[in-house]
């Protein structure tokens, strides 16, 4: 029989169920450079029994039995983190606040080789991996990047077989270290050269999708 679970994600009013296992894929990816040499462009992944989904979603964490089990993935100062409080969001002061987001939530967009964050700010903000394997985010108004960054080789599969969840994938997957008393677990692509240890846990990112953007930026 399949296990159902029940969660609610905070702040968004959203309930949700996940039904049975999991799937994931992987996929190539293009190193960003910084010295004028245009990046590569990945091949068209193969089609999949589960196309990718469109539009924008959240991503909740699943490794059963463990602590970082069922924590939203949240945005704060650049990197991604399980847990530990909500996203770090800005509204300018110039911009009519019901313009505005309510910023309390992190959400995603994309996930067929790129992925960017759901925000309004003109020109939007990308999520990348950074070369120590950190998953990262650019600031608004910026495409900077660091040398060797990670652009592409995210993948994302739509809910099948009666799952209410999909699933967002990266090269051989995730992994979250544990980042101190009160700020959660920060998140890692598996890269060569990632600064983690054997004590990071890899886990499985759930995606449930939403109906608007997060925030005006984070």
């Amino acid at each position: 029989m399949a296990r159902v679970v029940f969660i609610s994600s905070a702040g968004s009013g959203n309930c949700y169920m996940w039904v049975g296992g999991l799937k994931t894929r992987r996929a190539t990816h293009t190193v960003y450079e910084t010295a004028g040499s245009p990046a590569s462009t990945a091949s068209p992944a193969a089609p999949s029994s589960s196309a990718a989904p469109t539009g924008y979603f959240e991503v909740i964490s699943s490794r059963s039995a463990s602590p970082i089990h069922l924590l939203s993935l949240q945005a704060r100062g650049g990197k991604f983190y399980l847990g530990g409080g909500g996203p770090s969001s800005y509204c300018p002061t110039s911009i009519d606040p019901s313009a505005c987001p309510a910023g309390n939530t992190t959400v995603l967009a994309g996930g067929d080789g790129a992925l960017s964050l759901g925000v309004v700010v003109p020109g939007g903000q990308q999520v990348y991996v950074a070369p120590d394997g950190s998953l990262s985010y650019t600031t608004a108004h910026s495409a900077s990047k660091p040398e060797g960054a990670i652009v592409d080789g995210f993948s994302r599969t739509a809910p099948s077989d009666g799952n209410a969840f999909g699933n967002l994938n990266f090269e051989d997957g995730f992994v979250a270290c544990d980042a101190g008393e009160g700020q959660g677990w920060q998140v890692y692509g598996q890269v060569e050269g990632a600064a983690t240890d054997d004590d990071c846990l890899g886990f499985s990112a759930l995606t449930v999708a939403v109906d608007d953007a997060g925030a005006w930026q984070y």
